[in-house]
């Protein structure tokens, strides 16, 4: 009897540290479990008291551009790219520096193809898409709706992408707030449902209140462009963050 209570014993704290030895594993790779492109570490702040340039809070979506590229040039790249094959001689380095982060699609977003621009953004850029298609998605689960993804449409450009976009769009200044990897374009007008576009009635307006809220929080900057059937956004970005950002 002694020996079977002993057993037991012995076969509760094996379990039992197994169980510990579990948990601490999953805390520890949990990160990792995420899309790498999320793993980059940024501070976040009261984003209308600290970000980096100034912002108020506001529930209209006609940002200037002059103040999106303000921000673009306090928080972006700190020096841009006159050509593609410039930029992409040295993209790898700058994501190995935490600089940029390469974007790819997941649950949250789509990247639509891009002919003017590259799929490349600050951390703190991307991480401001994933923090909107948390919001956008629960939202469309409190309004009992599918988890839609919205589709991003430009991202970083260098000077040779901006000058060939102005060819065919006559808004694209050539100093662009894209220049600098905080700035990106969503279309507002289509979505995805898996991996299929889809142009559901309800969604644009529950995305717009999405944006709404989160551009009361000062989280970014934004001009609905109605020529281009987008918003174009630049990520507001704390003091904080920059002090601890690499050189690039």
């Amino acid at each position: 009897m002694r020996r079977k209570k002993k057993y037991h014993l012995h076969l509760f704290i094996l379990l039992s540290l197994l169980l510990i030895a579990i948990v601490i594993a999953a805390l520890f790779i949990r990160p990792y479990l995420q899309p790498r492109m999320f793993r980059v570490h940024t501070c976040t702040c009261d984003f209308c008291k600290d970000a980096a340039a100034p912002i108020s809070s506001s529930e209209l979506l006609d940002d200037l551009n002059d103040v999106q590229l303000e921000h673009a040039q306090v928080g972006g790249l700190k020096q841009t790219f006159d050509t593609d094959s410039d930029f992409l001689k040295a993209a790898d380095v700058l994501v190995k520096k935490d600089i940029l982060v390469h974007l790819v699609d997941c649950k949250f977003f789509h990247i639509d193809e891009l002919r003017h621009s590259h799929p490349y953004l600050v951390p703190e850029a991307v991480n401001l898409l994933k923090d909107i298609g948390v919001e956008f998605q629960k939202r469309l689960k409190e309004n009992g709706l599918k988890d839609f993804r919205f589709v991003v449409t430009s991202v970083l450009r260098t000077d040779e992408s901006q000058h060939k976009l102005g060819k065919h769009n006559g808004n694209a200044s050539n100093n662009s707030a894209h220049r600098y990897g905080t700035t990106f374009d969503i279309t507002y007008n289509k979505f995805m449902d898996g991996d299929t576009v889809a142009y559901p009635a309800k969604v644009p307006h529950i995305f717009a209140e999405t944006l709404i809220d989160m551009r009361r929080q000062c989280r970014f900057l934004i001009k609905k462009e109605r020529h281009q059937s987008c918003y174009h956004i630049t990520v507001a970005i704390c003091k904080e963050s920059l002090a601890n950002r690499p050189e690039q």
